[in-house]
Order: C-alpha cells, then sequence, then structure tokens
C-alpha cells in the first residue's frame, strides 16, 4: 500500500517506491486533495454524470470482424492517430513503472505497405525452409510443439503462392498497418500488446474503420523463430530493447455485414 490509514488521522504516504503511476488515487478522491508530481490535473478528462450505453457496448463487441477487404481510400494521419492513442487505456500490468505508455508504429500508404508484404513474405519463406528442415521433422516426431509447428506450412506456401501470383493473402491490400511493441524486460509485455491491440480494433469500428488481427506481419516484425531476421524490424524503426508482439491492417471496409452468427461461450460455476 502507499498510503497509510490510521482511524482518526490524516492519511499518509507510507511507500513512495511502491506507486505504479496508476494516477487511480487521484481520480477517487472525493474532495480532489491530492496532488502527483507525475500528473497535470488539467490533462484528467471528467466523466461525471456519463453513463456507458450498454446496448451500444455489446454491438460494437459483438459486431466486431476481421476485415479483409479494404477501399482503396488511405484513412487521414489525423484518424489513425486518435484511434491509437486509445491504446493508452488498455488493460496492462505495469510493475515498477513500466509499461503504461503503449508504442505503436503506424504504416500508410501503399508503397509502403508493398515493402511490409514483401518483408513478410521474405520471413514466411525462411519460416518454411527452417520448418521442413531434417531437424524439426525429426523433433515433430517427439515434441507436440514442433509437430503443430510443422501445420503451419501448407498455410503459409498457399499464401505466399497466392501473393506471388497477384493475390495478396499477407496484407490484404490494406492501406495501412499498426504495429505494437513494448520493452522485451516489461513484466508482461505479450498481454500489454495484445490488450492494446483489441481496444484499438474496437474503437476503429467505432470510427468506421475495420481491421484484421494479423499475426503473419507480427511474426516478421519480431522475426519470432527465426534468428537474425530483422528486414521488417528495422524498416518500422522499432526501438533496441522493444519486440513487436501485436500487429493489424486497417483501413475502410469495402464490404458491408448485414447479420452476425451466433457465438456461444461455454460457462462453468462453482457457487
Amino acid at each position: 500500500m502507499v498510503f497509510d490509514f490510521r482511524k482518526g488521522k490524516i492519511p499518509c504516504i507510507q511507500n513512495n517506491d511502491e506507486c505504479v503511476l496508476c494516477g487511480q488515487c487521484l481520480c477517487v478522491c472525493p474532495t480532489n486533495s491530492i496532488n502527483h508530481s507525475g500528473f497535470e490535473k488539467t490533462n484528467f478528462k471528467n466523466i461525471n454524470n456519463q453513463t456507458l450505453n450498454a446496448d451500444f457496448a455489446f454491438n460494437l463487441l459483438t459486431q466486431r470482424r476481421s476485415l479483409r477487404n479494404y477501399k482503396k481510400e488511405i484513412p487521414t494521419v489525423e484518424l489513425l492517430t486518435k484511434i491509437v492513442e486509445i491504446a493508452g487505456y488498455a488493460p496492462s500490468s505495469p510493475h515498477h513503472r513500466v509499461g503504461w505508455i503503449r508504442n505503436a508504429t503506424i504504416v500508410t500508404g501503399y508503397e509502403n505497405m508493398k515493402i511490409v508484404a514483401e518483408m513478410t513474405s521474405d520471413y514466411m519463406d525462411s519460416m518454411i525452409k527452417m520448418l521442413e528442415s531434417w531437424y524439426m521433422k525429426l523433433a515433430a516426431k517427439y515434441d507436440d510443439r514442433a509437430k503443430a509447428a510443422l501445420g503451419i506450412v501448407p498455410s503459409f506456401k498457399e499464401a505466399l503462392n497466392k501473393y506471388r501470383n497477384g493475390n495478396d493473402m499477407i496484407t490484404y491490400n490494406a492501406p495501412a498497418a499498426i504495429f505494437l511493441h513494448a520493452p522485451i524486460k516489461s513484466s508482461t509485455p505479450q498481454i500489454d500488446c495484445d490488450a492494446a491491440c483489441l481496444q484499438i480494433q474496437l474503437y476503429a469500428e467505432a470510427n468506421g474503420l475495420g481491421t484484421c488481427w494479423n499475426g503473419l506481419i507480427q511474426g516478421a516484425a519480431s522475426g519470432d523463430h527465426l534468428k537474425g531476421f530483422k528486414k521488417l524490424e528495422k524498416f518500422l524503426k522499432i526501438p533496441d530493447g522493444h519486440k513487436c508482439y501485436a500487429a493489424m491492417t486497417i483501413g475502410l471496409p469495402s464490404v458491408n455485414l448485414h447479420s452476425i452468427p451466433e457465438r456461444k461461450t461455454k460457462i462453468s460455476w462453482i457457487n
């Protein structure tokens, strides 16, 4: 606990070094009596008398779908900035004051997206060669994880073949992409980036854009499973000590939904 509460006494700060800069103490103080050197109160957003609409939230959460058909129009820098900034409000685990700030790289324009797709195709090529090596085939006989990894080879080959024949199965001709990266040494970088990614996707939907969580461009940006693959990471200028943990394509949808399929959740209770 940062604050020491004792009956009949004014609360005082007890463990300043345990403060994780969440700002909650300022947000809940009923008399607005707390100040913090790490925050400027004029930047706080007043949410008094603002209620969340359950129907709107339900519609937003159920109607979000991965988009693979984009209009050619490139979203404006202002709109993309507005949407990506919502990532700062995503859940996180900022132990030792690391993790509150979200880090994103936005790629826009078809020339730049072509570079992303090309570098990702190089990554996929290298992955296929690695996965089809004799040692991976041998490992797959004894390790379920290696066996599962081999299972992606057919889909990689299909996507690459279509891409090289003019059917972009990597970025789906999207006009823009967003890459979320975080310090490798932070407590939960993968979870932090995943949460930020979903937050952006939902807010993009509310602003008329569609997205597709894209593991191919994320894998290429992080060089996952391929030591030394740095092409896309360098192009994106991801800082040293950071890694890309989530990525998505984004743009204006060229198709509109008229309905959504049923989705079920299996719930178990312990009462």
